[in-house]
């Protein structure tokens, strides 16, 4: 399976977060997945971190590394994903949820969220 983790996965996972059910946490773990994350969810802790809405024991890149040192593959945007974009209807106007979505469907990823708004745009969620 293809899968793609949603900002807030990113960071219970990486965090060890009780919100993060187990089953997700061994899905996320077994190497017959592929994991990967979207450069946008690391601009989204960015801008959170600097905001200070979000308390990171590490920097950017040292989460990108731990990331990668768990084998997880970043996506890029491309325009096949802007493309995408411009096709959904507004059930969801958070951006950076927006360009996952995007991905998501244009990808063939399954998204793993918690967020049952993504499900209006017919994506296949974990969660």
């Amino acid at each position: 399976m293809r899968l793609l983790l949603d900002t807030h996965t990113v960071i219970w996972y990486i965090r060890d977060d009780l919100r993060l059910p187990e089953l997700v946490r061994q899905t996320i773990k077994d190497d017959s997945n592929d994991v990967y994350v979207s450069i946008i969810s690391l601009w989204e802790i960015s801008i959170k971190f600097r905001k200070g809405k979000l308390d990171l024991d590490r920097s950017l890149v040292k989460v990108a590394c731990l990331l990668r040192s768990k084998g997880f593959r970043f996506l890029t945007v491309r325009m096949n994903h802007v493309v995408r974009l411009d096709t959904l209807g507004f059930h969801h106007k958070d951006p950076f949820d927006r360009m996952l979505i995007a991905q998501s469907l244009a990808g063939g990823f399954v998204l793993v969220s918690c967020d049952e708004v993504f499900d209006h745009y017919g994506i296949r969620r974990l969660w």
